[in-house]
This record gives C-alpha cells, structure tokens and sequence, in this order.
C-alpha cells in the first residue's frame, strides 16, 4: 500500500514537472519578432522610446549614473546610503544568505531602524534560505520589516516556481541601486579569487529612482498586501545628471516578458556592436537565430559567459546546447577563468547600456520577476567596454574544437540539461 501510494505520488510530481517545464519553454520560445526597430547609431534618442514602448516603461532624462565593480566598491556604497538614510530604506533582494557580509547588513539595516528610519525588506524565499535565523530575528527586533516573498504553502504551490530575482535598494525615495549582487560573502571582494565573484551594479540619482522605487513595491505589495506609496516614497525628483533611462519592470507572463522584449529590441537595435555579459545564458533558440542574424548584418557579436568556477553547472550544460550554432553564425563565446562571472550586461553601438538582474534564460524571460535599467550614455557605455575588454583578457574563447571534444555522455547530458532549463 505505501509502496503504491508513493509511486503515485512520484508519477503526479513527475508529470507536474514535465508539464511546468514544457510550458514555461514554450512561453520563453515565444520571442518577440521585432518588425522595425530605430537603430542606435542612427537616432539613439529614437530607439530609446522604442525600447521603453516595448517594456511599457517611461523614458526619463537628466539621471546621473555611477558603475561600481565588485565587492569592494559596490558594498560600502549600499552601506553608506542606508547609513545616511533619513525616513525610509526600501530592499528587495533574491539572494541574502549568511556570513560576514550578510552580518555586517543587518547591522546596518538595524541601526537604521532605531534611528526611527522606515526599513521595509522582501526576501525571496528560495534564494535566500540559508539567511540565518538570528540575523532575521536581530532586523525585527530592531524595527525592520522583513517579509517572505512566495513562501511555499499548500493552497499557492503553483506559485512557487515565479520568484523575484530583483536586488533593489532604494534609500529616501531619491537615490537607488541595482545590478546582479546579492547579499552574501561570495560577492566580497575584488574578483581576486575563486571565492569572490565578479560582478557589477550601478547607483542611480534623478527621475529614474522612481522607477525602481516601483519595482520594490511591486514585490512588497504581493508579499504583503500593502502598497507604500506615500509622497516620500515618491518625491519630487529633480534633475541629476545628463543620462537618458528606462526601467524594466518584469514580472512573469504568459507571453513575451517586458525583460524578454527589451532583450529582444536591444538585440535588434545593434548595428555594429553587441557586447553581453551574462551569467545564466541558455537562450532560447529564437534567439540563438536573433543573435546570428546580428552578427550576419555586420554586428560585432561577443558574449561573455561563466567559465569552469559556476555556480550552477547544470546551466553550463544547457548553455553549452547553444554554442554550435552561435559559433558557426560567427558569435564569439568566451568563458571568464578566474572566479564565477555574475554579470547581467549588454552594450550595444558603445552608446545604450543595459543591467540589472535580467539572465539571457528562461526563468528571467517567463518565470521572475526582475528588473533591469536600460541608459543612453555614451561615458557609460565606454566605461562599461572598457570593463568588459578587462575582463576579456581574463577568459578564453571558445572554439568549434572545444564542442567536437565533448563526448556522447556529454552531449547527451547538455540535451537533457536545456530542455529542463527553466528549472534550473
């Protein structure tokens, strides 16, 4: 009898997984053929509304963006906006876990908390479940408020797969932070081990804060019901700097994604370069065509990617599904060597720049919510190539060889591996 009961049991889970994985393939497969799209190098300022019409998301002049590399500029800069934090401290993070950095945080976020500061946290609940407890516990004794974002429950099981992927500080309404950090020891650090990761955010000043204001309650309404959307949580915001933006707020969908779309037009966009970092790329296959398309019109096409130090080596796999046909289109691969590559970037025509949370896969095209800043910067986007051509010196190109060495087992392996990407 337990025997049978547990077979069933295994066959329904069985069955759920396949028919979850064959549907959120499908809705990622569904790529938004872009028909027309201003390029960038022609009318910048024209492709920027065409790329704001696809995401549904404003385009908003005079913001003042700052890039920050790795640990070691991008934690004190978090840390020095909550500690200068007037009202509220508004976080939403995929990743918090524990450790020297997650400590340090917390601190942080408590002290802000009993100077009378308003601290509002959302968590994901699976990224984050290894966040100690106590560290939890400290932040709401202090006054923060800290909630789950979909915690699994009998009656919202469906749910459980959509996470957000966001990693979101806003700091008084007025100054806001995003990129691909999330709160843990393994972003500590210059990238000068394999125990430190590369990455990248960027701190943003002006009337693109609202947007990602927006972003945070978004996820703090569906964790918890409320909407804060006081005037000090939106105020006034004046001009900072000389930078064009738009926001992409995404949340999963069934059809194309504002992520997916903005993805897609960036892509679409390019007319001589098209440079992507990214640390989960597992494209699928409309876009491996869009990305040879690219590179036949003339497009310098170069994709950065994880190399042996990955987080998720069943993503390797399923991303190694897709380099034949971009390396025979004339797509440049190249795996960075010297620790675990976390970076979600794309620049394009050196004058548009994306980054955010956003993965070129599945989950962040159907599954997540996330969020990403698209800016026409020309300083930006120069500051951001030349960190990608530094980075570049720190990898190896892959070749047509390196996939003819792989074995039967292997491509096997790689086959199975995408096609249950978006579970990964």
């Amino acid at each position: 009898m337990i025997l049978t009961v547990f077979v069933t049991l295994a066959v329904i889970a069985a069955f759920l997984f396949v028919y979850v994985t064959a549907s959120v393939n499908a809705e990622a497969d569904r790529e938004a053929a872009v028909v027309s799209v201003p390029k960038v190098t022609s009318d910048a300022g024209a492709f920027m509304r065409a790329l704001g019409g696809a995401a549904s998301a404003d385009v908003t002049a005079g913001n003042r963006i700052t890039v920050l590399h790795n640990g070691i500029e991008i934690f004190p800069a978090l840390l020095d906006a909550i500690a200068s934090a007037q009202h509220s401290v508004h976080f939403s993070t995929f990743i918090y876990s524990s450790g020297h950095i997650p400590r340090e945080f917390a601190d942080a976020f408590s002290a802000a908390a009993k100077r009378g500061v308003e601290v509002r946290m959302v968590f994901d609940k699976s990224g984050s479940k290894r966040v100690s407890q106590g560290l939890v516990d400290q932040m709401r004794r202090a006054g923060c408020k800290v909630r789950w974002f979909r915690p699994i429950q009998w009656y919202s099981w469906a749910k459980y797969n959509h996470r957000t992927h966001r990693k979101l500080l806003i700091v008084d309404g007025t100054i806001a932070f995003t990129g691909g950090v999330g709160i843990a020891d393994e972003w500590n650090g210059n990238a000068d081990s394999p125990a430190h990761w590369r990455d990248t955010h960027v701190g943003i000043l002006g009337p693109a804060v609202a947007s990602v204001q927006a972003a945070f309650v978004d996820n703090w309404n569906e964790a918890t019901g409320e909407l804060p959307i006081d005037e000090r949580y939106f105020p006034k915001l004046t001009s900072a700097g000389e930078t064009s933006m738009c926001g992409i707020q995404s949340n999963p969908v069934f059809g194309a994604s504002s992520a997916q779309r903005s993805m897609a037009v960036l892509i679409a966009g390019a007319s001589q370069r098209l440079w992507i970092a990214n640390a989960y790329f597992v494209p699928p296959i409309p876009f491996v065509q869009t990305l040879r398309d690219a590179k036949a019109r003339g497009v310098d096409v170069k994709i950065l990617l994880p190399g042996r130090y990955h987080d998720q080596p069943a993503v390797r796999r399923a991303s190694r599904r897709t380099w034949g046909p971009l390396i025979e289109g004339g797509v440049e691969l190249y795996e960075y060597e010297p620790t675990m590559m976390h970076c979600k970037i794309v620049i394009v025509d050196s004058s548009v720049t994306s980054i955010g949370s956003i993965n070129f896969d599945p989950r962040s095209f159907a599954l997540n919510a996330e969020f990403g800043v698209v800016a026409l910067d020309k300083g930006l986007a120069k500051q951001m190539e030349d960190a990608f051509v530094d980075d570049l010196r720190s990898s190896r190109r892959v070749t047509a060889e390196d996939l003819r060495q792989l074995s039967l087992f292997e491509r096997i392996l790689n086959i199975f591996f995408y096609w249950i990407r978006a579970q990964l």
